[in-house]
């Protein structure tokens, strides 16, 4: 399981007061901390940003990499920005369409286009304009409409996460919604030949819960959906007790080495 930590989000108020006041040692300190963490990937959310956008995304690629070597998820409303951030990356990036598709989806044919040209992965969402449905078989329907267009633009199934779209259990519909996602789960498994990985926003689940039960909520849910496959998992990557669910995720499902230690809090 891919380990996305989502600590560098717009969404967070210290960091968009860091990002707006181009504090870099903020900035650098974070990625810093994420990468002794555990993570594999770094997500970098502009969250609802649009004016300077494309400045921004590449100042924080730029002061992530002065500290972590670590991969990259490019987040945000433009696709100019992600694009731009692309191109100050080291690495290839992924490039999360989630806010693109959900408010420009005229561009997604162009993040296609430039991910295939680049070969770059990409994760694409399953909902519309609406956002996700709560039928299961409309949200994986979602899902396929967008993996063919990315294919048919040269993207290859390898290079392509399905996000079936956690949302806030705390909202309307979050129950029904948090159960047609493990639903989902069950029907991307099957109907992608060759098949495609998935990835969730874990984190989101518990966003309006109380502050104490966050860890928990999201925990549980993590454990569900490790055990339908999930690839990648965007969560809290400073959460000692999230990092060590996914430790033991990992290794009973034969993906690592299993240790005594994995169950310790690190």
């Amino acid at each position: 399981m891919l380990i996305i930590s989502d600590n560098l989000n717009m969404a967070r108020r210290h960091i968009a007061k860091a990002i707006v006041e181009r504090d870099a040692g903020t900035v650098r300190e974070l990625a810093h901390k994420i990468t002794l963490a555990g993570a594999d990937v770094i997500d970098v959310n502009l969250g609802l940003v649009t004016q300077g956008a494309e400045e921004t995304m590449a100042w924080l690629v730029e002061q992530i990499q002065e500290v972590s070597d670590l991969q990259l998820s490019l987040d945000g409303h433009s696709a100019d920005a992600m694009i731009a951030g692309a191109e100050k990356a080291r690495k290839k990036p992924i490039l999360n369409t989630y806010f693109v598709h959900s408010s420009h989806p005229d561009s997604m044919d162009r993040l296609m286009e430039y991910a295939a040209r680049n070969g770059l992965e990409l994760i694409l969402p399953a909902l519309d304009a609406g956002g996700p449905p709560l039928d299961p078989d409309e949200r994986a329907g979602r899902a396929q409409e967008l993996v063919n267009a990315a294919m048919s633009a040269g993207v290859p199934a390898e290079d392509i996460f399905v996000d079936p779209v956690v949302v806030h259990l705390a909202g309307g519909d979050g129950q029904a919604h948090a159960a047609a996602v493990l639903e989902t789960m069950k029907l991307l498994a099957t109907i992608f030949d060759p098949p495609v990985k998935t990835l969730a926003g874990v984190e989101y689940l518990s966003q309006g819960s109380p502050v104490e039960l966050r860890s928990a909520v999201s925990r549980v849910y993590l454990a569900m959906l490790g055990a339908l496959g999930l690839n990648a998992a965007l969560v809290d990557a400073l959460d000692r007790e999230t990092m060590r669910d996914i430790r033991l995720i990992k290794g009973l499902r034969n993906e690592s080495l299993y240790s005594a230690s994995d169950a310790q809090l690190k």
